[in-house]
Protein backbone atom coordinates (compact mmCIF):
# COMPACT_ATOMS: atom_id res chain seq x y z
CA UNK A 1 0.00 0.00 0.00
CA UNK A 2 1.44 3.48 -0.71
CA UNK A 3 1.75 5.50 2.26
CA UNK A 4 2.41 8.34 0.72
CA UNK A 5 -1.20 8.76 -0.84
CA UNK A 6 -4.22 8.68 2.52
CA UNK A 7 -7.12 7.80 -0.43
CA UNK A 8 -5.78 4.05 -0.99
CA UNK A 9 -7.11 1.76 2.02
CA UNK A 10 -6.41 -1.97 2.33
CA UNK A 11 -8.57 -4.08 0.20
CA UNK A 12 -12.32 -4.94 1.80
CA UNK A 13 -14.79 -7.54 0.33
CA UNK A 14 -18.15 -6.15 0.36
CA UNK A 15 -21.04 -8.01 2.07
CA UNK A 16 -23.74 -9.45 1.24
CA UNK A 17 -25.57 -6.24 1.73
CA UNK A 18 -23.22 -4.39 0.31
CA UNK A 19 -22.76 -6.76 -2.95
CA UNK A 20 -26.47 -6.52 -3.46
CA UNK A 21 -26.88 -2.64 -3.41
CA UNK A 22 -23.99 -2.70 -6.43
CA UNK A 23 -25.94 -5.23 -8.41
CA UNK A 24 -28.88 -2.68 -7.87
CA UNK A 25 -26.98 0.37 -8.65
CA UNK A 26 -26.73 -0.93 -12.16
CA UNK A 27 -30.27 -2.60 -12.91
CA UNK A 28 -28.43 -6.47 -13.55
CA UNK A 29 -26.27 -5.19 -15.94
CA UNK A 30 -22.71 -4.66 -16.77
CA UNK A 31 -23.02 -0.31 -17.32
CA UNK A 32 -20.45 -1.58 -19.74
CA UNK A 33 -21.36 -4.10 -22.07
CA UNK A 34 -24.47 -4.70 -21.36
CA UNK A 35 -24.77 -8.18 -20.73
CA UNK A 36 -27.07 -9.30 -17.54
CA UNK A 37 -24.59 -10.45 -14.01
CA UNK A 38 -27.10 -13.17 -12.81
CA UNK A 39 -27.60 -16.28 -14.58
CA UNK A 40 -30.49 -19.03 -13.33
CA UNK A 41 -29.11 -23.24 -13.41
CA UNK A 42 -30.96 -25.68 -12.48
CA UNK A 43 -33.13 -23.00 -10.03
CA UNK A 44 -29.56 -22.09 -8.77
CA UNK A 45 -28.34 -18.23 -9.29
CA UNK A 46 -25.51 -17.89 -10.64
CA UNK A 47 -23.37 -14.86 -10.29
CA UNK A 48 -21.35 -13.68 -13.21
CA UNK A 49 -20.16 -10.49 -11.68
CA UNK A 50 -16.98 -9.26 -9.71
CA UNK A 51 -16.72 -5.81 -8.07
CA UNK A 52 -14.17 -3.51 -9.43
CA UNK A 53 -12.01 -0.75 -7.97
CA UNK A 54 -12.90 2.20 -10.39
CA UNK A 55 -9.35 3.95 -9.03
CA UNK A 56 -7.19 0.82 -8.27
CA UNK A 57 -6.65 -0.19 -4.96
CA UNK A 58 -3.19 -0.93 -5.31
CA UNK A 59 -2.32 0.72 -8.47
CA UNK A 60 0.61 -0.05 -10.43
CA UNK A 61 3.52 3.16 -11.14
CA UNK A 62 2.48 2.86 -14.41
CA UNK A 63 -0.86 3.63 -13.64
CA UNK A 64 -0.50 5.91 -11.57
CA UNK A 65 1.33 7.74 -13.68
CA UNK A 66 -1.57 7.03 -16.37
CA UNK A 67 -4.03 8.63 -13.96
CA UNK A 68 -2.09 11.56 -12.87
CA UNK A 69 -4.47 14.24 -11.46
CA UNK A 70 -7.73 12.50 -12.25
CA UNK A 71 -10.73 12.72 -9.88
CA UNK A 72 -11.40 9.89 -7.79
CA UNK A 73 -14.86 9.49 -6.10
CA UNK A 74 -15.33 8.87 -2.39
CA UNK A 75 -13.11 9.58 0.93
CA UNK A 76 -11.10 6.41 0.06
CA UNK A 77 -10.24 3.12 -2.33
CA UNK A 78 -12.41 1.12 -0.29
CA UNK A 79 -15.92 3.79 -0.20
CA UNK A 80 -18.79 2.46 -2.16
CA UNK A 81 -18.00 5.70 -5.02
CA UNK A 82 -15.10 3.84 -5.84
CA UNK A 83 -16.57 0.28 -6.68
CA UNK A 84 -18.96 -0.62 -9.61
CA UNK A 85 -20.06 -4.25 -10.42
CA UNK A 86 -18.75 -5.27 -14.09
CA UNK A 87 -18.92 -8.54 -16.06
CA UNK A 88 -16.09 -10.81 -15.20
CA UNK A 89 -14.60 -9.94 -18.63
CA UNK A 90 -15.19 -6.29 -18.71
CA UNK A 91 -13.80 -6.56 -14.68
CA UNK A 92 -10.67 -8.56 -16.28
CA UNK A 93 -10.56 -6.39 -19.52
CA UNK A 94 -10.40 -3.08 -17.25
CA UNK A 95 -8.15 -4.43 -14.41
CA UNK A 96 -4.72 -5.61 -17.27
CA UNK A 97 -6.01 -2.91 -19.93
CA UNK A 98 -6.74 0.49 -17.61
CA UNK A 99 -6.35 3.46 -19.75
CA UNK A 100 -7.41 7.05 -18.75
CA UNK A 101 -9.63 7.40 -21.29
CA UNK A 102 -11.79 3.92 -19.90
CA UNK A 103 -11.02 5.05 -16.22
CA UNK A 104 -13.15 8.85 -16.96
CA UNK A 105 -15.98 6.22 -18.86
CA UNK A 106 -16.36 4.38 -15.88
CA UNK A 107 -15.98 7.45 -13.66
CA UNK A 108 -18.94 8.81 -15.96
CA UNK A 109 -21.04 5.97 -15.23
CA UNK A 110 -20.61 5.90 -11.65
CA UNK A 111 -21.41 9.67 -11.18
CA UNK A 112 -24.41 9.15 -13.20
CA UNK A 113 -25.74 6.14 -10.93
CA UNK A 114 -24.99 7.59 -7.81
CA UNK A 115 -26.78 10.95 -8.87
CA UNK A 116 -29.66 9.03 -10.19
CA UNK A 117 -30.05 6.84 -6.82
CA UNK A 118 -29.40 10.43 -4.91
CA UNK A 119 -32.26 11.85 -6.66
CA UNK A 120 -34.39 8.15 -5.90
CA UNK A 121 -34.09 8.47 -2.55
CA UNK A 122 -35.07 12.11 -2.30
CA UNK A 123 -38.13 11.52 -4.36
CA UNK A 124 -39.22 8.32 -2.03
CA UNK A 125 -39.33 10.10 1.06
CA UNK A 126 -41.94 13.55 -0.20
CA UNK A 127 -44.83 12.94 1.24
CA UNK A 128 -48.23 13.01 -1.02
CA UNK A 129 -51.69 13.23 0.09
CA UNK A 130 -54.46 10.50 -0.70
CA UNK A 131 -56.07 12.94 -3.01
CA UNK A 132 -52.92 12.66 -5.83
CA UNK A 133 -53.99 8.93 -5.64
CA UNK A 134 -57.28 9.58 -6.45
CA UNK A 135 -56.78 12.28 -9.10
CA UNK A 136 -54.43 9.72 -10.59
CA UNK A 137 -56.50 6.65 -10.75
CA UNK A 138 -59.61 8.43 -12.09
CA UNK A 139 -57.38 9.91 -14.72
CA UNK A 140 -56.07 6.19 -15.74
CA UNK A 141 -59.67 5.01 -15.26
CA UNK A 142 -61.46 7.85 -17.85
CA UNK A 143 -64.91 6.66 -19.30
CA UNK A 144 -66.09 9.54 -21.95
CA UNK A 145 -64.77 12.24 -23.66
CA UNK A 146 -62.65 15.23 -21.52
CA UNK A 147 -62.82 18.77 -22.38
CA UNK A 148 -59.43 19.77 -24.75
CA UNK A 149 -57.36 22.60 -23.65
CA UNK A 150 -56.64 25.42 -26.59
CA UNK A 151 -53.49 24.92 -27.43
CA UNK A 152 -53.06 28.24 -27.97
CA UNK A 153 -53.04 28.88 -24.43
CA UNK A 154 -50.25 26.39 -23.25
CA UNK A 155 -46.91 27.80 -22.12
CA UNK A 156 -45.30 24.30 -22.63
CA UNK A 157 -43.02 26.13 -25.46
CA UNK A 158 -41.78 28.49 -23.05
CA UNK A 159 -40.58 25.78 -20.76
CA UNK A 160 -39.28 23.07 -22.40
CA UNK A 161 -35.74 23.72 -24.36
CA UNK A 162 -36.31 23.41 -28.12
CA UNK A 163 -34.08 20.57 -28.45
CA UNK A 164 -36.01 18.11 -26.26
CA UNK A 165 -38.97 18.23 -29.28
CA UNK A 166 -40.16 14.21 -28.41
CA UNK A 167 -41.02 15.63 -24.38
CA UNK A 168 -42.88 18.66 -25.75
CA UNK A 169 -45.17 16.89 -27.88
CA UNK A 170 -45.53 14.47 -25.25
CA UNK A 171 -46.43 16.90 -22.84
CA UNK A 172 -48.38 18.94 -24.77
CA UNK A 173 -50.88 16.23 -25.91
CA UNK A 174 -51.28 15.42 -22.30
CA UNK A 175 -52.44 19.29 -21.58
CA UNK A 176 -54.21 19.38 -24.48
CA UNK A 177 -56.34 16.49 -23.55
CA UNK A 178 -56.02 16.28 -19.93
CA UNK A 179 -55.83 19.59 -18.48
CA UNK A 180 -59.34 20.62 -17.59
CA UNK A 181 -59.98 17.17 -16.65
CA UNK A 182 -57.05 16.99 -13.84
CA UNK A 183 -58.48 20.61 -12.88
CA UNK A 184 -61.74 19.74 -12.40
CA UNK A 185 -61.11 16.87 -10.58
CA UNK A 186 -58.84 19.04 -8.66
CA UNK A 187 -61.31 21.61 -7.91
CA UNK A 188 -58.37 24.22 -8.29
CA UNK A 189 -59.02 27.26 -6.31
CA UNK A 190 -55.76 29.09 -5.86
CA UNK A 191 -55.27 30.89 -2.69
CA UNK A 192 -57.82 29.09 -1.02
CA UNK A 193 -56.31 27.46 2.70
CA UNK A 194 -55.86 23.81 2.06
CA UNK A 195 -57.37 23.31 -1.07
CA UNK A 196 -56.42 20.10 -3.13
CA UNK A 197 -54.51 22.00 -5.59
CA UNK A 198 -52.48 23.79 -3.26
CA UNK A 199 -51.45 20.39 -1.22
CA UNK A 200 -51.02 18.62 -4.44
CA UNK A 201 -48.55 22.08 -6.11
CA UNK A 202 -46.44 22.63 -3.03
CA UNK A 203 -45.57 18.50 -3.05
CA UNK A 204 -44.97 18.11 -6.83
CA UNK A 205 -42.93 22.03 -6.57
CA UNK A 206 -40.74 20.27 -3.87
CA UNK A 207 -40.05 17.30 -6.01
CA UNK A 208 -39.07 19.50 -9.29
CA UNK A 209 -37.05 21.15 -6.76
CA UNK A 210 -34.88 18.16 -5.51
CA UNK A 211 -34.76 16.62 -8.85
CA UNK A 212 -33.62 19.77 -10.48
CA UNK A 213 -30.81 20.08 -7.57
CA UNK A 214 -29.43 16.67 -9.09
CA UNK A 215 -30.41 16.26 -12.19
CA UNK A 216 -29.95 19.29 -15.02
CA UNK A 217 -31.89 17.20 -18.02
CA UNK A 218 -35.47 18.08 -18.32
CA UNK A 219 -35.93 14.58 -19.64
CA UNK A 220 -34.46 12.91 -16.20
CA UNK A 221 -36.44 15.36 -14.85
CA UNK A 222 -39.56 14.51 -16.04
CA UNK A 223 -39.16 11.00 -15.93
CA UNK A 224 -38.36 10.84 -12.53
CA UNK A 225 -41.24 12.49 -11.46
CA UNK A 226 -43.27 10.81 -13.27
CA UNK A 227 -41.83 7.62 -11.62
CA UNK A 228 -41.69 8.88 -8.13
CA UNK A 229 -45.32 9.47 -8.55
CA UNK A 230 -45.95 5.58 -10.06
CA UNK A 231 -44.73 4.45 -6.88
CA UNK A 232 -46.37 5.88 -4.95
CA UNK A 233 -49.74 4.73 -6.55
CA UNK A 234 -48.60 1.80 -8.32
CA UNK A 235 -52.14 0.72 -8.87
CA UNK A 236 -52.07 3.52 -11.85
CA UNK A 237 -50.67 3.51 -15.02
CA UNK A 238 -47.57 5.44 -15.64
CA UNK A 239 -48.84 7.63 -18.50
CA UNK A 240 -51.34 8.90 -15.68
CA UNK A 241 -48.67 10.08 -13.71
CA UNK A 242 -46.98 11.90 -16.48
CA UNK A 243 -50.36 13.42 -17.21
CA UNK A 244 -50.06 14.42 -13.87
CA UNK A 245 -46.78 15.87 -14.25
CA UNK A 246 -47.61 17.26 -17.35
CA UNK A 247 -50.50 19.58 -15.81
CA UNK A 248 -47.91 20.86 -12.93
CA UNK A 249 -45.65 21.77 -16.14
CA UNK A 250 -48.45 23.96 -17.46
CA UNK A 251 -49.52 25.07 -14.39
CA UNK A 252 -45.87 26.41 -13.66
CA UNK A 253 -44.97 24.49 -10.39
CA UNK A 254 -42.36 22.22 -12.69
CA UNK A 255 -39.43 23.37 -14.92
CA UNK A 256 -39.07 26.90 -15.62
CA UNK A 257 -39.77 29.61 -17.88
CA UNK A 258 -36.99 29.71 -20.87
CA UNK A 259 -35.80 33.26 -21.31
CA UNK A 260 -33.39 33.11 -24.09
Amino acid sequence: MDEADEYLKPRKNPTPNEDSKYLLEVGGLCPLCGKNLLANKKNDIIKLYQIAHIYPNSPLEAEKEELKGVERLGDNSESFENKIALCKDCHGTYDYHKTREEYLKILRIKKGLLKSYETQTILSNQSIEDDISDVINALANIDGDVIELEINALKISKKIEKTNRLLKNKVEGYVTHYFRYIQELLKVSKGTSNSKFDIMASQVKTAFLEAEGKLGNQNDIFNHLSKWLHTKVPSSTIEACEAVISFFIQDCEVFREITK
